[in-house]
Order: C-alpha cells, then structure tokens, then sequence
C-alpha cells in the first residue's frame, strides 16, 4: 500500500483541526458551567432575601417549612402503619387459606 505525502499531511490538518474544536467545546462547557453557577447563586441569593429556603426541591417561604415537615413526618406515619397492616392482612389470610386446606385437603 502507497501512502502519498499529501494524505499524510490531510491526516495531520484533521487531526489540527478536530484538536481545536474539541478546545473550542470544552471552552464553551466551561464558560457555560460558570455562567450557570453564576445565575443560580444570583437566584439564590435573591430568594434568600424574600426569606425563602430551598426544601424537598422547591422554594418555599421559612415560616411554612415547619408545617411542611409536621405533614411529610405524618405521611410517613401513615405509609409505615399501611404496610404493616398489609402484611398482617397477607398473613392472616395465608392462615385462613391454610386452615381451609387443613380441613378439607389433607387426610
């Protein structure tokens, strides 16, 4: 296989060019990264001084996050009793189905 000089040369332009535009984009990510930052701080700090916290993924003002947490601690409350009572339903049932078993199926 011949290789032309001019080829490699073309590889080389390429390879120049995909370097600088791989810079150029990695360039651009970092400019936009702190742009970003820079904005939500500002967000943040603007929030902040309308006395609101960020809280379970949403600004909420201060005096209603003791609220907030009183209903998230009841619904976890009544999520933990729900699953227990499944699980005391699904065993009580298991017996009722093992004594109907009990007393017609086995000898």
């Amino acid at each position: 296989m011949l290789i032309t000089p001019g080829i490699l040369d073309m590889d080389k332009k390429e390879r120049k060019e995909e370097k600088e535009l791989i810079n150029q984009t990695r360039e651009y990510k970092n400019s936009f990264r702190i742009s970003f930052g820079e904005e939500l701080f500002k967000e943040m700090e603007k929030r902040h001084a309308n006395e609101e916290v960020f809280f379970e993924g949403q600004w909420v003002p201060q005096n209603k996050i003791s609220k907030i947490q009183k209903n998230l601690i009841k619904r976890g409350w009544i999520v933990f009793l729900e699953i227990h009572l499944f699980i005391l339903a699904l065993a009580f049932f298991s017996l009722i189905l093992w004594g109907i078993f009990k007393k017609f199926f086995l000898p």
